[in-house]
């Protein structure tokens, strides 16, 4: 499918591009086809005229609704803030910097109400129509950034013949950047959207997407590892497997194309505030050096300031509605991501914010998880802060083991996975505490916990 620049301004004009029996969306009990889509526009812009033109807030409780009431929401209104529901305590702030005049609330596929929050909208009648979408950052207050839909557009495929042959599955919230791009990729296509509940478990995703013939999938690696050990995931036939949102190591990637050998493997860098950065497509963790040269064909530059990944994007946001980000004065942005090069490639290591302190040696958790989750028993693993008198902090793990390994005693797992990490890691970056699981947590944007 061939990319091309968007000049839609409303996604109701993607969506009728589309033979409107053509099934867009898909859920563990409704089916929907763009026709759908077409007449809840029709109907929403009759019944809610008060939303004309205005600044709107929406507030969804399942992922479904939006999905489904977001072209028509879009038909109408001015400027859309999508306010996921992990931001709570933050709405009135989000609100006035947004200058957001309506809050829509949405559940089970309906407009649950609406309701006025400020006085006459400040926004001058010149001003281009924005997505306001809230940074997933792990700490501190998120940040707003306002996107253009042509510039969130700008990346998508719009082929609607070749759009019928791919079936997405999300595993984002709609209202986070990774889920609005899954999200408008099938839209500019016309293809098929198959939406998970989100507190579906692992095992009832898996059946849905192999009742809706995925085969097109974007998660994080966690995510996939996750996808991975469920039995299920043998039903799963992919066209596309894309990763994103935390490093992709070698030992995921390599697990998916022993697993899904006809699958395209990619792995892309993006954030809220750049946009879509850049792809990866040869199946090797981190990328390779030549993306640092003016030769490298990308639609974005990179540079590599101590340590840290600097990028300057023609799809990033237009503007900061609330926080700030760190630009230099050629227009790179510090994305807060710590690199190294080796053998001609830049390896990911880890957020600098995320940095473990032990005894002065700075340690990333994702380097360790990367050792770990090498070892045949390790399935995956999480490795965190633990506070210690003398050392400030201490690296702690939990790690989910292989079915093979099952057969031995935790104190024989934990020897042999110690004595493992110590061939690849620092004195330092060993963890002093390990322990089993037989789950691990990940937040809404599908990273995993580690507070």
């Amino acid at each position: 499918m061939k990319n091309t620049q968007h000049n839609s301004t409303r996604l109701i004009e993607l969506v009728k591009r589309v033979p409107l029996n053509r099934i867009f969306l898909e859920t563990q009990v409704s089916s929907y086809t763009y026709h759908d889509v077409v007449k809840i526009s029709k109907k929403f812009s009759l019944d809610f005229p008060q939303l004309a033109d205005k600044n709107c807030a929406i507030i969804s409780h399942d992922r479904e609704s939006l999905a489904l009431l977001l072209p028509a929401i879009d038909s109408i209104c001015r400027n859309v803030l999508l306010l996921p529901q992990d931001t709570e305590g933050h709405e009135d702030a989000f609100y006035q910097s947004a200058d957001i005049q309506y809050v829509i609330s949405l559940s089970e596929g309906q407009v649950q109400g609406i309701k006025a929050v400020s006085g006459p909208s400040s926004v001058n009648d010149d001003e281009t129509r924005s997505y306001i979408l809230a940074t997933s950052g792990t700490t501190g207050t998120p940040k707003l950034a306002s996107y253009s839909l042509s510039t969130l557009l700008m990346t998508t495929k719009d082929n609607v013949e070749r759009g019928s042959e791919f079936t997405w599955g999300l595993t984002y919230d709609i209202n986070r950047f990774a889920g609005l791009q899954v999200y408008l990729q099938a839209l500019a296509s016309g293809s098929t959207l198959s939406v998970p509940s989100n507190v579906a478990s692992m095992s009832e995703v898996i059946m849905l997407f192999a009742s809706s013939s995925v085969n097109c999938l974007s998660a994080t690696p966690s995510f996939w590892r996750k996808l991975l050990m469920e039995p299920e995931h043998l039903h799963l036939s992919f066209k596309r497997i894309t990763l994103g949102g935390e490093i992709s190591s070698q030992s995921v990637l390599s697990a998916l194309e022993q697993r899904y050998p006809s699958a395209t493997i990619i792995h892309i860098y993006a954030s809220t505030e750049a946009g879509v950065g850049f792809v990866v497509k040869d199946k090797k963790e981190g990328f390779p050096c030549s993306y640092l040269t003016n030769e490298s064909n990308l639609s974005c530059q990179l540079k590599i300031i101590d340590s840290n990944l600097w990028i300057k994007s023609a799809n990033g946001c237009s503007r900061f509605v609330k926080g700030e980000l760190e630009v230099n004065d050629e227009g790179f942005i510090n994305t807060g991501d710590m690199v190294r090069i080796e053998n001609d490639r830049v390896l990911f290591q880890g957020r600098e914010s995320g940095s473990i302190n032990v005894g002065g040696n700075k340690v990333m958790p994702e380097k360790v998880e990367s050792v770990l989750e090498q070892h045949p028993y390790v399935v995956m693993a999480k490795v965190f802060s633990k506070a210690n008198p003398v050392l400030g902090s201490l690296v702690a793990c939990e790690i989910i083991i292989d079915e093979s390994a099952k057969e031995y005693s935790s104190k024989e797992i934990k020897r042999e996975v110690l004595s493992f990490s110590k061939k690849g890691l620092q004195s330092f970056e060993v963890p002093a505490l390990i322990k089993v699981v037989d789950s691990i947590k990940t937040n809404a944007t599908g990273k995993k916990v580690r507070s």
